[in-house]
């Protein structure tokens, strides 16, 4: 079982693999079998290096950008705010999305960002930035996942 880089604490666990997987799979059946278990509804396939600590309920929009050794948090969800369907999030690379946070619209999240629990986004945040609450960007701290 791999671990993440930055927190050798976070790791998939079976359900979370299969959820990685069923993700890419051609046929839809499979992520509907496990949406149906776990009520996580991926639109995209997830990179292979995603960690789901906690695979309930996550929603990712069909045309969201991830980078690589993101971790997803249980709750989470990623999409647009409106009709238009290239109004969806990008994530780069080692972003920490916190239980719970919604990361709504054409907003990039910078490489090595926390995205806190419960937090909202709806704006831009910079790299190794840590975001909690409704877009309160705490301008004196460092994510840890920054590298």
């Amino acid at each position: 079982m791999r671990c993440h880089p930055c927190n050798p604490h976070i790791k998939n666990g079976r359900v979370a693999r299969w959820l990685v997987r069923a993700s890419g799979h051609p046929r839809k059946i499979f992520s509907k079998i496990l949406f149906l278990l776990t009520g996580c509804d991926l639109g995209r396939r997830l990179p292979d290096s995603t960690f789901l600590p906690h695979p309930q309920g996550i929603v990712v929009g069909g045309h969201v950008q991830l980078g690589e050794e993101i971790v997803i948090g249980h709750q989470v969800t990623l999409g647009g705010r409106d009709l238009a369907l290239e109004n969806m999030p990008t994530v780069q690379d080692r972003v920490y999305l916190g239980a719970g946070c919604k990361v709504l619209g054409k907003v990039m999240i910078g490489r090595g960002a926390t995205v806190g629990a419960n937090a909202v986004v709806t704006r831009d945040v910079p790299a190794g930035a840590i975001v909690v609450g409704a877009n309160r960007i705490l301008k004196d701290r460092r994510s840890p996942y920054a590298g």
